[in-house]
């Protein structure tokens, strides 16, 4: 009887301590978009979908932050470049070059980035495939190799 009680109290110490847990988890989860009763009383499986979710959306953000970053160098060395000659000395250039009237197609750029994202992803792809049709052609092999010896053996 004494053994049971034990058992109990070890239960409830280990239930309080992930209570614990969960309510130190639960302003993360709520921070990356779950609400209150999903992370609650809604299926756990969805905590995971939530952390990729908010990877995939936060390696999004740093692509466009570098490309803002880019864009920005792209701009200031244009206007670098533009105003150049009035600040060689000696040079027979008085005015600077007149700056670009319109954005830049950055889009062009973005696109060609994206296609050379989507060919190196496609070629991993292709390897990862390939290494899995060797494993299951070893496997095969391996089990008919054996099923052989089991059949001498017998």
């Amino acid at each position: 009887m004494e053994d049971s009680l034990i058992l109990n109290q070890d239960k409830q110490v280990e239930r309080v301590f992930l209570y614990r847990q969960f309510e130190k988890l639960c302003p993360y989860y709520i921070s990356i978009g779950m609400t209150y009763e999903q992370f609650w009383f809604g299926d756990v499986s969805m905590t995971r979908a939530y952390q990729e979710a908010f990877k995939i959306k936060q390696q999004r953000k740093a692509i466009e932050t570098k490309w803002t970053i880019w864009e920005q160098g792209l701009y200031i060395y244009e206007a670098f470049c533009d105003v150049s000659p009035i600040l060689r000395p000696f040079s027979k250039a008085t005015k600077p070059l007149q700056y670009s009237e319109q954005p830049y197609d950055i889009d062009k750029y973005y696109d060609e980035y994206y296609k050379r994202h989507k060919d190196e992803e496609k070629e991993e792809k292709e390897r990862k495939l390939e290494i899995m049709r060797a494993q299951i052609y070893f496997k095969n092999w391996a089990n008919a190799a054996q099923k052989k010896f089991e059949e001498k053996e017998g």
